[in-house]
């Protein structure tokens, strides 16, 4: 009986010590997506979203954190959803219209215009594409609210360096019917 209660103990005491490990190691990446993380919404009424924008600015702080992850082999790098390789801003785009027709950013005759503004110059994307949902927790990693019926972008700026970013910097969607913009401060 003894040895019973003692094994189930032993097991209770290792399972709390290694989720108290998982939690520790996902609250610094958490710390370093929440600085990278921004969001703005239009409300159609008091409790209807319009527009809803979430934005991740994958800086070389997010690419270090997932490069250190893949090294230490707690992720795969196929399962990320961007490269992290390169040198040029990026930008991991949930957005979400109530109309399912105006959820088309990465067509050539959308009706958004995005750019990039930073020290009184606006850049536009060289490169938007639609990344499609097929594995739903990826995408989970990324952001910290639920973006069930989003979808998700990789908008791209090639023509600029990431290291040479500073102050602020606004991502921009605008249309006829509203405007919702991302700002950080570098």
């Amino acid at each position: 009986m003894f040895r019973y209660l003692f094994l189930i103990s032993l097991f209770l005491v290792i399972f709390t010590s290694c989720n108290t490990i998982l939690e520790k190691k996902n609250s610094n990446y958490n710390s370093i997506l929440d600085k990278y993380s921004k969001s703005d919404y239009k409300y159609k009424d008091l409790f209807d979203g319009k527009l809803t924008l979430e934005v991740v600015f994958i800086s070389n702080d997010i690419k270090n954190a997932l490069k250190k992850d893949i090294k230490s082999n707690n992720l795969r790098k196929k399962n990320i959803p961007f490269p992290i390789d390169n040198d040029y801003p990026s930008f991991l785009v949930a957005f979400y219209h109530y109309d399912y027709k105006a959820n088309n950013l990465d067509r050539e005759e959308t009706s958004w215009d995005i750019s990039l503004k930073l020290k009184n110059k606006t850049y536009k994307p060289s490169k938007v594409t639609k990344l499609f949902k097929s594995n739903h927790k990826v995408f989970k990693t990324y952001f910290n609210n639920e973006q069930r019926f989003s979808t998700f972008y990789l908008v791209e700026f090639k023509n600029l360096k990431l290291d040479k970013l500073s102050g602020n910097i606004s991502l921009v969607l605008s249309s006829i019917d509203a405007a919702l913009k991302a700002v950080w401060r570098l």
